[in-house]
């Protein structure tokens, strides 16, 4: 535990890699990779006690750690169990490259599965997802309860939510997916729901550099960030 701790003070305010690994058994699938910064004590918005954090150029959560989760030292990474299907693994230098890992042709369902690692790493218990495209590795699954959907919602869309922000993603044309985003908030006596649009457009390719910018548009939206976005309509 004394080497775990040192680790961690030695990440502090350091460049880290991270692979994220949701996967019922963790060796099926492919890992999710992705950078940020090491924050030791990290103050959420919001939030009176610090957090362990890994956060991105605009300070917002690529992985939350949580009091729970396990550390340890495997193969020279900082690995945090979050559950058995869930695991982060953090380097302070690249991870070897991955065979196929930049594929230009993803599924739609693979790039909700590598959606759904990244923003459950960073917003952990707060994120609300509908349906879960891997329910074996859910949270759900290891307390054996039932999942929201057994299988796709009929439009085959999948929808995230933290507090009164959503974001949905629905299949557009070949190999293109759009992105809803969808703000409820309170305007004197009224509940105004607000639809918003990505300043660069709300149409991704499954391409695995359009599925991370994807990521981080969700990310920016659901932390309320909206500097980003333009509105587009609002109604009572």
């Amino acid at each position: 535990m004394d080497e775990v701790f040192e680790r961690l003070k030695a990440l502090d305010g350091q460049q880290v890699w991270v692979a994220l690994l949701r996967a019922k058994d963790q060796t099926s699938g492919a890992a999710v990779y992705r950078a940020g910064t090491f924050r030791l004590f990290s103050h959420p918005p919001g939030e009176d006690a610090p957090v362990t954090r890994i956060v991105d150029v605009d300070d917002l959560p690529v992985v939350t750690f949580l009091g729970p989760d396990m550390f340890s030292l495997v193969n020279g990474a900082l690995r945090a169990q979050f559950r058995p299907s869930f695991r982060v693994d953090v380097l302070d230098r690249p991870f070897p490259p991955v065979a196929g890992a930049n594929a230009s042709d993803m599924s739609f369902e693979d790039a909700m599965r590598e959606l759904v690692a990244e923003l459950e790493a960073g917003f952990r218990n707060a994120l609300i997802m509908r349906p879960d495209p891997d329910p074996e590795a859910s949270l759900r699954a290891r307390y054996h309860a039932p999942p929201t959907e057994d299988g796709p919602l009929p439009d085959w869309s999948m929808r995230f939510a933290v507090g009164h922000n959503s974001a949905t993603i629905r299949p557009h044309d070949d190999g293109i997916v759009r992105l809803t985003t969808i703000g409820s908030s309170l305007r004197g006596d009224r509940q105004v729901i607000d639809l918003f649009e990505p300043a660069r457009g709300p149409l991704y390719k499954r391409t695995p550099p359009d599925i991370e910018r994807l990521a981080i548009d969700i990310r920016r939206f659901l932390s309320n960030r909206l500097e980003k976005f333009t509105t587009q309509s609002g109604a009572g």
